[in-house]
C-alpha cells in the first residue's frame, strides 16, 4: 500500500479513495464478478480488474491520477491525508 504499513496493492488503496455512495461501483463489481472463472485471464487479481472496470467509466478512462484530478475519488479524507503526510515525511517536506 502507497503509507508502506497497510497489506495490499494501490488498487486496495484507490478502492478506499472511492466515494461510498458511487453509483458506477456496484456495476463494476457486477461486471468482473459476471465472468465466469474459466474465462477470466487474471486469477488473483480480482479487486484490481474491478478498479480498472471502475476507472474506465471515468472521463480518462483507464488513469488513477485524472480520477483524483477530476474528483472521482476522495482526497480530502484521512486516507488521502495520512498518505500525504506520509510523502511529505519520505521526500523531506515537500510543499
Amino acid at each position: 500500500m502507497p503509507d508502506n504499513e497497510s497489506p495490499g496493492e494501490l488498487e486496495d488503496f484507490v478502492r478506499k479513495m472511492l466515494p461510498d455512495d458511487d453509483p458506477v461501483w456496484p456495476s463494476s463489481e457486477d461486471y468482473i464478478d459476471g465472468i465466469r472463472e474459466e474465462h477470466r485471464k487474471f486469477r488473483r487479481k480480482v479487486l484490481r480488474a474491478k478498479v480498472h472496470a471502475w476507472l474506465a467509466t471515468r472521463e480518462q478512462p483507464g488513469r488513477m491520477g485524472a480520477a483524483i484530478k477530476g474528483g472521482d475519488l476522495k482526497v480530502d479524507g484521512a486516507l488521502a491525508g495520512s498518505f500525504g503526510n506520509w510523502l511529505r515525511r519520505l521526500f523531506g517536506g515537500l510543499e
